[in-house]
């Protein structure tokens, strides 16, 4: 294994999701900030927090971030064992028939955030989402305008490093990302150089020796044995 070099670390901004999700992820969560290996977490406001964890969370200097589901959409469905293809396919059928439109998914984000404001009595620190969903362009001026709303500083942004074993995914984010390029130029986006997903990376060795130029947001979930290993090990 290489000797983890601190300027590959000053690069890195190690992103914890699902936060709420489970028992399990919000102790593995907190387990990893107290080791110093986690910089953001992404909160799921209507999951499972315990007022202990929400203090715990406040007092440990990371950066918290809303973590948004679509009318909880793809949480229910991942709780319910779908795989994700299933879970992408079901959403846009939803999609197709209007049954998910702008007007509700503003009006349950910004309930989301209000919530969030509530819980930790601030403003999130950044947004992001369950399943990158609001990458689409169809969601991301929403995004934005909460962003605006609010005041928000950062919004995951990043373009995908492209990773052999996961293509399609990267590739569809980096799609994405090209998509909602102008209008986040113009609306002056603050987000890191580029976003990798921790579950694409097979030799992390081999990733963190060969990192590509600017900042990049290692995506996380520690509820999953994997990602938490890596963190610990790694990062």
């Amino acid at each position: 294994m290489i000797e983890f070099k601190e300027s590959h670390r000053h690069k890195l901004v190690v992103s914890a999701d699902d936060f709420g999700i489970s028992m399990r992820a919000n102790k593995n969560i907190l387990y990893l900030i107290e080791l110093g290996k986690i910089d953001r977490v992404g909160v799921m406001i209507n999951g499972e927090i315990s007022q202990e964890e929400v203090s715990k969370l406040s007092r440990c200097g990371v950066k918290i971030d809303i973590h948004l589901d679509i009318l909880h959409e793809f949480a229910d469905q991942r709780q319910k064992k779908k795989s994700g293809p299933i879970r992408s396919l079901e959403f846009l059928k939803k999609l197709l028939f209007r049954e998910i439109t702008s007007k509700k998914v503003f009006a349950d984000w910004n309930k989301q955030i209000e919530k969030f404001r509530k819980i930790f009595g601030k403003n999130p620190d950044g947004i992001n989402s369950h399943e990158h969903i609001h990458l689409f362009p169809f969601f991301f001026k929403i995004a934005l305008d909460l962003r605006d709303k609010y005041s928000i500083p950062f919004i995951r942004f990043g373009d995908s490093v492209f990773m052999p074993k996961h293509g399609f995914v990267s590739h569809t984010l980096h799609y994405l990302r090209k998509m909602n390029l102008r209008t986040c130029s113009k609306r002056g986006c603050v987000s890191t150089s580029s976003l990798v997903s921790l579950d694409w990376i097979d030799d992390v060795d081999n990733f963190i020796d060969n990192l590509p130029e600017g900042n990049i947001e290692v995506v996380c979930h520690p509820e999953i044995a994997d990602d938490f290993i890596k963190i610990k090990k790694y990062f």
